[in-house]
């Protein structure tokens, strides 16, 4: 079920293109920092081509997971941008002083640039109908059909993801207590939906009716809750 849209025309005119002298490509280990004050420019364009990034917000020692980037995957950096690398991870960095020459020499590159950016805002759309509408529960199950996308793999028993988010990893990335997020994945297990090997991987075994769950329930706008190390509960 992973994906990989980072097309290996566009890598190539990357690397050898009129873009060449302006892409700076970097490799970064799992749990390394990037900052976007590390580029010499700070404002420009990131596109992921393998591994995985997390971008979130963090104040006071609590963070907010804002979105996890795949493979095919681009995001706006500026100096404010924090990132963390999931997995070993590489990744190509476009200063925006660039951007307009390089558009104007590859319109085909403008175009795939255009629809990533047209992803990410759907995300951005989404992510707040979920904080605003959705409890728990359904914030996770979408963070766990997000993930099967993103890393998962075809398995006789469904789908695999290997490693699998911790459930702090999921508390911060959908804004609940780390409590709360581990008696909705024991009702999950129960439900018979999802299972775990050990510590190393998990396996949705129905994602059709995980997603189906997605439309159940709907309710009022949650309440914040000032104490709970996130941003936001059930």
């Amino acid at each position: 079920m992973s994906y990989d849209i980072f097309p290996d025309e566009i890598v190539d005119r990357l690397l050898t293109g009129p873009a060449a002298r302006y892409v700076v490509w970097r490799r970064i280990d799992a749990g390394q920092m990037v900052f976007g004050a590390d580029e010499d420019e700070v404002d420009g364009l990131l596109f992921v081509r393998t591994g995985s990034l997390r971008s979130f917000v963090s104040k006071a020692g609590r963070e907010l997971t804002l979105f996890v980037f795949g493979p095919g995957d681009a995001v706006r950096v500026n100096a404010d941008t924090l990132l963390d690398a999931r997995r070993k991870s590489e990744f190509a960095f476009i200063p925006m002083s660039a951007l307009r020459e390089i558009c104007s020499c590859d319109p085909e590159f403008s175009t795939w640039a255009i629809l990533l950016f047209d992803r990410l805002l759907d995300r951005s759309v989404q992510r707040v109908k979920d904080m605003a509408f959705c409890d728990v529960k359904q914030r996770l199950i979408r963070a766990l059909c997000d993930v099967a996308d993103r890393e998962g793999r075809d398995d006789e028993n469904g789908i695999v993801i290997a490693p699998p988010p911790n459930a702090d990893d999921f508390a911060t990335q959908i804004g609940a207590t780390r409590q709360s997020v581990s008696t909705v994945m024991a009702e999950l297990i129960r439900g018979g939906m999802l299972h775990r090997l050990g510590q190393q991987s998990m396996v949705i075994s129905d994602i059709g009716r995980l997603r189906r769950e997605l439309s159940i329930g709907r309710r009022t706008p949650p309440r914040t809750v000032a104490d709970t190390g996130h941003a936001l509960e059930a």
